[in-house]
């Protein structure tokens, strides 16, 4: 009886832990949120940017979304719309920027 409850402990502390597969607008969301907080950490201070839109689609391998922004750059009194592209990982940590 004591091993049964060892194994149901460790079975729901895998099944607990593992991440959430995010899909729809919660993914949407997040691949925006990721490439806004790439973005005001990489471009000059002073400069803010807000992630109007995303265009994705996840790659072949299915370890990293190809995608593309339309944002919206305000520095000082001027500002401007854009296209960013870039691919993020499916952990969402690492963001390569190709254009």
């Amino acid at each position: 009886m004591k091993y049964f409850f060892f194994f149901l402990l460790f079975f729901l502390l895998i099944t607990g832990c593992k991440p959430k597969v995010l899909s729809g607008t919660a993914l949407q969301n997040k691949l925006m949120e990721t490439m806004g907080n790439y973005l005001d950490t990489t471009l000059k201070p002073g400069v803010h940017v807000t992630v109007k839109d995303v265009a994705f689609y996840p790659e072949a391998s299915k370890s990293f979304y190809n995608c593309r922004f339309h944002v919206n750059m305000k520095f000082g009194n001027k500002d401007t719309t854009g296209i960013v592209v870039g691919t993020i990982t499916n952990d969402f940590k690492t963001v390569t920027r190709s254009q």
